[in-house]
C-alpha cells in the first residue's frame, strides 16, 4: 500500500475519545456535543460502547475550530473557515502534485531549498524557467531566461 493511501487510511480509522479530545485541545465535552448537534462536526458511529470517538481528521477540524474561535470569529464563521482552508489546500495539492521536476536541498538544517518549476513559455513566445526558492532571505521566484 502506498505511503498516500496508509496516511488516509490512519486518518479515517485511528480514533480518539471525547474525553482526551477535551483535555488535549481544551474543548470541553459539552461543547464538543453542541458542535456535534449543530453539524460541525460528526463522530465515528459506535453502536456497542457509546463512547464518542473521532477520528483524526475531525481532531484536525476541532483543533482549527479552536483556534478561530480563541481568534474572536463564531462558530459558523470558524467552521466556514475551515471549509475555505480544506478547499484551498486541495486545489494547492492538486497544483503542485505534478507541478514540480525536482526539490533540491541547499540546507537541510534550515529547510532551505529551491524546487524546479519547469519552464514556461509567454503568450510572446519567450521561454523562461521558473524556481521556487527558500532560503535566509524568505521565499520567492527565480526567472531565468
Amino acid at each position: 500500500m502506498e505511503s498516500k493511501k496508509i496516511l488516509h487510511n490512519v486518518f479515517q480509522n485511528v480514533e480518539v475519545g471525547i474525553g482526551e479530545v477535551s483535555k488535549v485541545v481544551g474543548v470541553s465535552q459539552r461543547q464538543l456535543r453542541y458542535w456535534e448537534e449543530k453539524g460541525y462536526i460528526k463522530p465515528v458511529a459506535d453502536d456497542k460502547s457509546g463512547v464518542r470517538r473521532y477520528n483524526l481528521s475531525t481532531l484536525y477540524l476541532i483543533v482549527f475550530i479552536k483556534e478561530q474561535l480563541d481568534k474572536g470569529f463564531t462558530l459558523a464563521a470558524a467552521f466556514e473557515r475551515s471549509r475555505d482552508v480544506r478547499v484551498k489546500s486541495k486545489i494547492a495539492r492538486k497544483f503542485f502534485e505534478h507541478s514540480f521536476n525536482d526539490v533540491k536541498i541547499t540546507n537541510s538544517d534550515k529547510a532551505y531549498g529551491e524546487i524546479d518549476l519547469g519552464d514556461f513559455q509567454t503568450q510572446d513566445g519567450k521561454m523562461y524557467h521558473f524556481k521556487g526558492v527558500v532560503d535566509e532571505r524568505g521565499r520567492y521566484v527565480k526567472i531565468d531566461e
